[in-house]
């Protein structure tokens, strides 16, 4: 009778407090989640009449570069789950026939995504300085580190970039360029976003 009492006792407790299990599951490490992921990045870039790249005028929406960004600044990005801010470069190498870049893609709330992007060049055979001018850049961007919320990322995405001059400067011979991209692949986490 006394062991058909206790387990009777046990049955009631496990009954009251649900699964043991469940209780624990608050307590298990977060699984990583994988999102497929689109970034849209958009900028202005202009060059002199030798083809020399300047400064592009930041508008106040790029941070300070760091020590080695690229001297044409910064563009602007955007990406469902992620959010917005700007993204930046730092001084190509060339390795083989590839540009080697490391990136930032800075979040508004201060959280980065960082990485090392290798692209190729497609040029436009029209002269650089004519209207509608398009060179690509088919491009693979490897994210190897994070901050804040991002912190942990790793994945690859690909994108085909793409910059048209849309005005030059009659006098001067200044090129200004739209660049435009959109990157495509899949991002992992170590937790949900």
């Amino acid at each position: 009778m006394r062991t058909i009492t206790i387990c009777f006792l046990t049955l009631a407790v496990l009954a009251a407090i649900g699964d043991p299990a469940s209780a624990f599951a608050s307590e298990a490490p977060s699984q990583p989640h994988s999102y497929r992921t689109v970034i849209r990045l958009s900028g202005d870039e202009y060059s002199d009449a030798q083809g020399n790249v300047l400064s592009n005028p930041r508008r106040g929406k790029c941070p300070p570069p760091p020590p080695d960004a690229a001297p044409m600044g910064c563009w602007t990005w955007t990406a469902n789950r992620l959010g917005h801010g700007t993204y930046t470069l730092g001084q190509p190498s060339l390795q083989g026939t590839q540009l080697v870049w490391t990136f930032s893609f800075a979040e508004t709330r201060g959280d980065t995504l960082t990485g090392n992007l290798t692209e190729h060049f497609i040029p436009d055979p029209s002269p650089s300085d004519a209207l509608t001018h398009a060179n690509r850049y088919p491009a693979t961007y490897t994210f190897t580190a994070g901050t804040g919320r991002f912190a942990g990322v790793t994945g690859v995405l690909t994108a085909t970039a793409t910059t048209t001059t849309v005005d030059v400067a009659p006098t001067t011979g200044t090129a200004h360029t739209k660049f435009t991209s959109t990157s495509t692949g899949s991002l992992t986490f170590p937790s949900k976003l």
